[in-house]
């Protein structure tokens, strides 16, 4: 039966109770992700007897381990939710966040910790199951941008809290020894209790999804077939299944049509202050704001014949690589350099020991920085990028970009009083740059992409690349840390910088004639 023509898109009104349930278990995830980034240096210690030799490395290893599982199991995680669903598979992934988080907290060799780390991401593949529930539940275009916005900014806000949470619960019985004593579980597990209370949340996340998420796949609202395809001539994106039905309407054009036409989607849950997970097809462009772009040229019947990766493509999203290597070596070497000992009495410049922060202090200067990074990307970045134009504001900033590790190997020397200001501002700058240089590269790259009917290749390409350097950046830089020192690993970050700085050479510039940026949640 054909759809009702009378039905207006605009009549579906904000999915506000399905996304707020969504929204509540995405929640969930980065509290368990980046509680551990506060403690894992002291916990590799701790694990390896107080020996910390290759400690780093080590503690590097554990933050990729989950990434590297999720991203191997990612596609078959993605076609069981357009087989049987995403509601269970979802709810499975986070089932398998909190078996990983108990075990994690509970091992008392480091093989152990590692192999919890890996399992975890195995059994979970909410990234990309989760993004594709929010396209299926808006069903005006009108609210696209609101729904989508909400996504990094719950994102962030659990990674503010899993940040100071970890700082602030792990070793309990030395912090707060009236309440847990050395001889208790606490003590004999002094790594538990963060993950317990993450266990805790993410097992609330659960109940709520099984008692109010819906089902969204279309296979499994039979009624709404009608809806998800009536525009079968339009290119596919993220509401796309892996598998179309078979009517007579749409069989033809959907046997033609590949995997490799469909979008990619790959999976990182790695512990970062705002999440940088972005889909070219979107206004967000993986930040909270929504972004316009110039109208597109009118759309042609004819299928796309040409190279979907371009020479502008291949070095905007070279130039996304290398910051994306050395933006999550910054959030993996920042704890650990404020948790080392010092090798220098204090005010002599240090170049190979660390600031001998406590948990406590790293979990307050994660939590702010996870602050920072939505305060910036808020407000700080609609207004820059508005004033000083998308190609500007991407070269400027690449830069500039070295300047906040070239601070860090220096703080030893300051007065005491001026240390913590110094980090700070170390934070500020890498917020600061990383959260204008990637959406304003990912504007490139869209503009640059030859045909709306390959955005999904693009983005495939650029998702995967990014995804690869941000996994390999915290054991390698971990692994300069222990040869090297402090100084040697920050300032192979700032080299790191220094070679985007000369690929600009060979980034062609793309000129975008206007954008408009909105507040994600101010958009109707």
């Amino acid at each position: 039966m054909a759809p009702d023509a009378t039905q207006d898109p605009s009549s579906h009104a904000f999915p506000t109770k399905q996304l707020t349930i969504l929204a509540i278990c995405r929640f969930s995830e980065p509290i368990a992700f980046n509680s551990i980034l506060a403690y894992t240096y002291v916990m590799v210690q701790d694990l390896h007897g107080g020996d910390d030799t290759d400690a780093s490395f080590y503690a590097g290893l554990l933050v990729s381990a989950y990434a590297v599982a999720e991203a191997l199991t990612a596609i078959g995680w993605g076609a069981l939710s357009d087989r049987y669903g995403r509601k269970p598979v979802v709810l499975f992934g986070l089932g398998g966040v909190a078996i990983s988080s108990l075990i994690f907290g509970l091992a008392t060799e480091y093989w152990v910790a590692l192999l919890a780390r890996f399992i975890g991401g195995a059994l979970n593949g909410n990234v990309a199951v989760m993004q594709t529930m929010v396209a299926e539940m808006v069903k005006n275009p009108a609210h696209e941008p609101k729904a989508y916005a909400s996504q990094p900014f719950v994102w962030t806000l659990g990674g503010i809290i899993g940040s100071a949470m970890g700082g602030f619960l792990a070793q309990p019985a030395k912090f707060y020894p009236s309440l847990f004593p050395a001889d208790g579980l606490f003590g004999r597990y002094p790594y538990l209790l963060p993950n317990l209370v993450s266990v805790v949340v993410i097992m609330l996340a659960i109940i709520q999804g099984i008692l109010f998420l819906e089902e969204t796949n279309p296979r499994d609202r039979k009624a709404t077939h009608e809806d998800v395809f009536e525009n079968d001539d339009e290119a596919v994106d993220e509401r796309t299944p892996l598998h179309r039905p078979k009517d007579r309407r749409s069989s033809a054009r959907s046997q033609s049509r590949t995997t490799a036409d469909r979008p990619v989607f790959i999976e990182e849950s790695l512990p970062v202050p705002v999440e940088q997970n972005f889909d070219l097809r979107r206004s967000s462009f993986g930040t909270v704001c929504s972004i316009k772009l110039p109208p597109a040229p009118p759309k042609q019947n004819e299928t796309f014949n040409g190279h979907a990766f371009n020479f502008t493509i291949i070095m905007v999203t070279t130039a996304l690589v290398l910051v994306s290597y050395h933006q999550m070596a910054f959030n993996t070497l920042l704890p650990t350099h404020l948790l080392d000992k010092p090798a220098t009495p204090p005010g002599e410049i240090d170049f190979i020991g660390g600031l001998g922060y406590t948990v406590h202090d790293v979990g307050v200067y994660l939590s702010v920085n996870g602050i920072l990074g939505l305060f910036i990307q808020g407000v700080i970045f609609p207004i820059f990028v508005d004033r000083v134009g998308v190609w500007k504001s991407f070269v400027l900033n690449v830069i500039l970009y070295p300047l906040a590790y070239v601070i860090m190997p220096f703080l030893s020397a300051l007065p005491p009083l001026l240390v913590s200001p110094a980090i700070y501002l170390s934070m500020i700058l890498q917020c600061f740059f990383g959260i204008v240089v990637i959406p304003c590269a990912l504007i490139l790259l869209k503009d640059a992409t030859p045909s709306p009917s390959v955005l999904g290749k693009v983005n495939g390409l650029a998702m995967s690349a990014c995804c690869l350097a941000r996994t390999v950046s915290p054991p390698v830089v971990g692994i300069i840390y222990s040869a090297g020192g402090s100084a040697a690993a920050w300032f192979s970050c700032a080299g790191v910088g220094v070679i985007g700085i000369i690929q600009l050479l060979w980034v062609p510039r793309k000129h975008v004639p206007s954008i408009v940026l909105e507040n994600g949640a101010m958009v109707s």
